[in-house]
């Protein structure tokens, strides 16, 4: 079975990847950019939440170098 992955907000619009640029001291204000295209997409903060809203405290997810994958 195929991984699955998270959408929304932590999906690029534009290229569809979830691959996120993320910087070693990111605070909640710091701009977050698609790393395959560059496109921007939200705050830290904003990226966050949506990564939460999706079962990411749960343990269900894995962010690894900025990819966010179902393990479950």
């Amino acid at each position: 079975m195929a991984p699955k992955y998270l959408d929304h907000r932590l999906e690029c619009p534009y290229c569809l990847t979830i691959r996120l640029r993320i910087p070693d001291d990111a605070r909640p204000d710091t701009p977050i950019f698609c790393d395959e295209c560059g496109k921007y997409l939200g705050t830290w903060d904003e990226i966050q939440t949506d990564f939460e809203k999706q079962g990411g405290q749960n343990g269900v997810f894995r962010l690894d170098k900025g990819r966010i994958q179902r393990i479950r």
